[in-house]
């Protein structure tokens, strides 16, 4: 792709334009090391890094063109500075406009809020799917263009790879986009330029007080994203059931529709039984059985049933296809040994996810089947939900194993420590703390009976566990499925 200087830079706000303006780019950067002749580098004043002080490094590896906020100390003859207010808002438009505005041509809805933002969009994308409707996830679990996975490393990637995937789903014919839209990417712009059709409200519970400090400021940031990508002609799809539903919606310029399970609402669901498989529900008259477990996961199927309804699909025709969804992987994912041990593997990594998955379990397993728990909390991560996070898994769990999640640059052990720090630890029940997670998995299976759960939170779908900078290789079902073997259970 290739495209002139001026082209790209229409509707962003420039303060000055130093050298020559008439330059054709091939693409965009915001990381010196990867520049390359003929790609504009954008210095972006980051959370650890000022991309300003890597203008000369880009300049040598390449870059004929410079975006940035002030007007570098030394200016070289042959480069063309573009000195704009805010460059982060600036690499938006640039993306958008250089890969031809793609969200002006497919409809965008994007899902927020604290637990269900991956569920929902993975369901969108399969029944839209299934549906013959070609489509985008932009997710935690990757980019997927109809079949085709692309690995990203972000919750929301960066805009110039949001756009660049985008454009090449609509060169595949996709007419829809279904993008998680996470508090880190509405709060640092990684989402300005984009055109959303809709947007879905999950809910919101304690996480990420480390970045954003306090539950106002987090709230406020989910509630940006309403008040300002949402106009007019979108939707706005909102889980009433949530308590702070109401402060969302507030000076909301879109069409307002509530979903839920227990308030009145435009679309609503009803659970008739309950069990350790799956759900059977009524929706719209219609009455059907799914493979999904626990009311969260119906909060899920709910909503991405009510977007289907509202991007134009027709009742019959969701309802034929959404029968046949089945458990996203990493979410309340299931695996029975030949022995009748339980192993359940979620992502759940909040406290009030970790709480719903275990009263979810609670509430339909057997009274003799003993639940066991295997359960870490992250490093350079939000500290006060570690005690919160203990607490929930030793009150209702019958074994706590705490064990190491992805401890990064912290000493994992003062992680654990961490989360023992709460008052209902009388020591009625132990709680055995095992820093290596694959010795933490080892001995629930060991202690595990016939018919016992053991329930592995916190990593999901996640392959990797991050230890001083390192990601090694580490998938929490495939090494629960490779010791159960093993132990012959």
């Amino acid at each position: 792709m290739k495209k002139l200087l001026m082209d790209i830079l229409i509707k962003v706000n420039i303060l000055k334009i130093i050298g020559f303006s008439k330059k054709w780019i091939e693409g965009i950067s915001i990381h010196s090391k990867m520049v390359k002749k003929n790609i504009i580098f954008v210095a972006n004043q980051g959370i650890n890094t000022d991309g300003h002080l890597f203008i000369i490094e880009a300049i040598q590896n390449g870059a004929n063109i410079i975006v940035c906020e002030k007007k570098p100390y030394f200016i070289h003859k042959s480069i063309t500075y573009v000195i704009v207010k805010d460059s982060i808002e600036a690499l938006g438009t640039i993306s958008s406009n250089f890969y031809d505005n793609p969200t002006k041509k497919i409809k965008l809805v994007g899902i927020t809020g604290t637990n269900g933002k991956t569920s929902v969009a993975t369901i969108l994308h399969y029944l839209f799917y299934k549906m013959g409707e070609k489509n985008i996830l932009i997710s935690t679990m990757g980019i997927k263009i109809m079949s085709k996975k692309i690995p990203t490393l972000h919750t929301t990637p960066n805009i110039i790879e949001i756009n660049k995937y985008l454009n090449i789903s609509i060169q595949k014919g996709c007419k829809y986009a279904f993008m998680e839209v996470s508090s880190h990417g509405i709060h640092q712009k990684r989402i300005t330029g984009l055109l959303f059709t809709g947007g879905i409200f999950t809910n919101i519970t304690h996480d990420h007080l480390d970045y954003h400090k306090s539950f106002d400021n987090y709230l406020s940031t989910k509630r940006f994203f309403f008040e300002n990508f949402l106009h007019k002609n979108t939707f706005a799809l909102i889980n009433v059931d949530d308590k702070n539903s109401h402060k969302i919606i507030k000076n909301i310029l879109a069409k307002i529709y509530f979903y839920g399970v227990k308030k009145k609402a435009d679309f609503k669901i009803k659970i008739l039984k309950e069990n350790i498989n799956g759900n059977e529900l009524i929706m719209d008259k219609n009455k059907f059985f799914i493979g999904l477990i626990g009311k969260f996961n119906i909060y899920n199927l709910l909503a991405s049933y009510a977007t289907a309804i509202l991007l134009g699909k027709k009742k019959y025709e969701i309802l034929k296809k959404i029968k046949t969804i089945k458990p996203i992987k990493g979410r309340f994912e299931q695996f029975i040994s030949y022995s009748g041990i339980r192993i359940i593997v979620d992502y759940a990594h909040n406290p009030n996810g970790l709480k719903t998955v275990l009263n979810t379990i609670k509430k339909i397993k057997k009274k003799e089947e003993k639940l066991i728990c295997v359960i870490g909390c992250g490093g350079n991560r939000d500290k006060k939900k570690r005690s919160l996070m203990g607490k929930i898994v030793y009150d209702l769990c019958d074994r706590s194993i705490f064990t190491s999640d992805n401890p990064r640059e912290e000493d994992p052990k003062k992680i654990l420590i961490d989360m023992k720090k709460f008052r209902s630890y009388l020591k009625k029940k132990d709680i055995l703390t095992i820093v290596n997670r694959k010795e933490a998995i080892k001995k629930a299976i060991q202690l595990a009976k016939n018919k016992d759960i053991i329930v592995i939170a916190g990593k999901g779908h996640e392959n990797y566990q991050e230890i001083k900078g390192i990601r090694y290789p580490f998938n929490d079902m495939k090494i629960a499925k490779t010791l159960l073997k093993n132990y012959n259970r």
